[in-house]
C-alpha cells in the first residue's frame, strides 16, 4: 500500500459539484420553493400596502415601501423556480401542487398578520390540503421517471 505525500490531496476524492447541487435542482423542491416564495410575496405585498395611507387611485405610493419591493422580488424568484420546475414536471401535477399556496397564505396571515380565519374557510383549507396530498401521493412513480 503506497503512502501518500503530505501535500498530496488524492486521499480524499473531490466532491462532484453537480452532485452537491442536484438535490436543490429537484423539480419538486423547486415547486415547493416557488409556492413558499409566492406565499411570502403575498404577505410582503399586504404589509407594504397597509403601511401606505395615501388614497391614490392605484395605490402607486405603495411602491415606496420596502415590503412591496421585497414582495416583487419574492414573486420574481418564485417565477424563476416555477419555470425551472415546469421543464420536468407535467403542468397538471405542478399546477395542482401549487394549490398549497391557498393553504400557506391564510395560515401565514393568521400567524404574522393576526387575520382571523372563519370556520368555513378552515374547512376549505382542509379540503385543499387533502387535494394536494391526493395529487402528491402518486408522485413517487413520476419522480422515478425524471
Amino acid at each position: 500500500m503506497p503512502l501518500l505525500s503530505p501535500d498530496s490531496d488524492k486521499s480524499m476524492p473531490e466532491p462532484n459539484r453537480s452532485s452537491r447541487c442536484s438535490w436543490f435542482l429537484s423539480p419538486f423542491l423547486q415547486i415547493g420553493i416557488s409556492v413558499v416564495l409566492a406565499a411570502a410575496a403575498q404577505l410582503f405585498l399586504k404589509l407594504g400596502t397597509t403601511q401606505e395611507t395615501s388614497a391614490s387611485l392605484f395605490n402607486l405610493a405603495a411602491l415606496s415601501s420596502p415590503w412591496v419591493w421585497l414582495g416583487i422580488l419574492s414573486m420574481l424568484l418564485s417565477l424563476v423556480s416555477w419555470l425551472y420546475a415546469l421543464r420536468s414536471v407535467p403542468l397538471l401535477i405542478a399546477f395542482n401542487l401549487a394549490a398549497a399556496t391557498h393553504v400557506i397564505v391564510p395560515i401565514a396571515s393568521l400567524i404574522f398578520l393576526g387575520e382571523q380565519i372563519p370556520p368555513v374557510r378552515w374547512l376549505g383549507i382542509l379540503i385543499v390540503t387533502l387535494g394536494v396530498f391526493v395529487i402528491a401521493r402518486p408522485l413517487s412513480r413520476v419522480e422515478e421517471r425524471l
